[in-house]
């Protein structure tokens, strides 16, 4: 058998290049690796398959994501339960429900795009949320670095998001009520990263298909002009992200929907008038990690729902008051 020698000093250097990349990740802090998860969330081509578990009940989808001098392409795609698809062209997203025969199409606004633009937001939320490195873990066949994140008052949830070593996308997602229980869990089972997608990859499956398009017929509310609702008391670190009005499908009633967010959270508040046989729920109620409270005020219905604990949605909402 040939012996193969190396010299000592090529060996030195053959062993600093294989640990390299952990070497260089490694170095990244928490807020560094948040920055680097916003970036990829936009930037990357990629097809994948992820399970969304949330109260009891699980999801397969299929998401395959392009961007392209800016411009974002994005397709998700039920695998599991009640078909439908989700296709996003940067700020419209159209939702597709060939059960129901229905497609809906909206225009979000650069304002609601989640995940939202964490690079941003990283400095004031570190007034409310303590970042932690958890250490190296494979998801499908990537690995990963897992971040914690933990809430320092009890108006938020907390986090554990395991982020791609090498390309900084979220790979598997956590989060945590109020008493530390997983409330919903999102993570990828299959994932393949590429140069460029094919169109085809990025067109619904339901094209053609005898249908009926609804459009959302939405505004958004211009500066200055006047606002009949404030919100008088929010969570510290909560700051309004949008304010539109719209009229929903099927009804001439006029919904105003704020939005608000500390950055990783984030909270709508809906208004919308109290009509004859619209009679609605009072009260607080939860789904998985989805909290809502809804309250009556001056003829109003007034419903606060978001990914925060009880006691944030029940707060806002009970803070929403007429300006006159």
């Amino acid at each position: 058998m040939k012996r193969i020698l190396i010299h000592p000093l090529l060996g030195g250097i053959l062993l600093v290049v294989t640990l390299l990349p952990e070497a260089l990740a490694g170095e990244f802090t928490p807020r560094q690796w948040l920055e680097r998860m916003s970036q990829a969330a936009h930037q990357l081509n990629y097809d994948g398959t992820f399970v969304y578990s949330h109260d009891g009940h699980m999801q397969t989808m299929r998401i395959v994501h392009s961007s392209n001098n800016g411009i974002e392409r994005e397709r998700l795609l039920s695998l599991s339960g009640p078909s439908r698809e989700v296709i996003r062209d940067n700020d419209k997203v159209t939702c597709i429900l060939p059960d129901d025969n229905e497609v809906m199409v909206e225009n979000t606004g650069p304002g609601r795009r989640l995940p939202l633009d964490l690079s941003a937001r990283l400095g004031s939320l570190e007034q409310y949320y303590k970042f932690a490195d958890g250490g190296d873990e494979r998801i499908a066949g990537h690995n990963s670095r897992k971040i914690i994140i933990s809430p320092l008052d009890s108006y938020r949830y907390g986090h554990a998001l395991w982020l791609h070593h090498d390309k900084g996308l979220l790979l598997r997602s956590e989060l945590y009520n109020e008493e530390g229980a997983v409330v919903e869990q999102l993570m990828f089972t299959a994932l393949e990263f590429h140069d460029s997608l094919p169109a085809g990859l990025l067109e619904p499956e339901t094209q053609g298909r005898d249908v009926v398009w609804q459009r959302d017929m939405e505004r958004t509310v211009q500066p200055g002009e006047e606002e009949l609702w404030r919100v008088g008391e929010l969570p510290p670190g909560f700051v309004l992200e949008n304010h539109r009005h719209h009229v929903m499908t099927g009804s001439s009633a006029q919904v105003e929907h704020l939005l608000f967010s500390d950055g990783l959270a984030s909270v709508s508040v809906f208004i919308e008038p109290e009509t004859e046989g619209n009679a609605g729920f009072i009260g607080g109620s939860r789904l998985g990690a989805v909290n809502a409270y809804t309250r009556s005020h001056q003829g109003h219905y007034i419903t606060v729902v978001g990914e925060v604990p009880p006691l944030t949605a029940r707060r806002i909402a009970e803070s929403v008051a007429l300006r006159h």
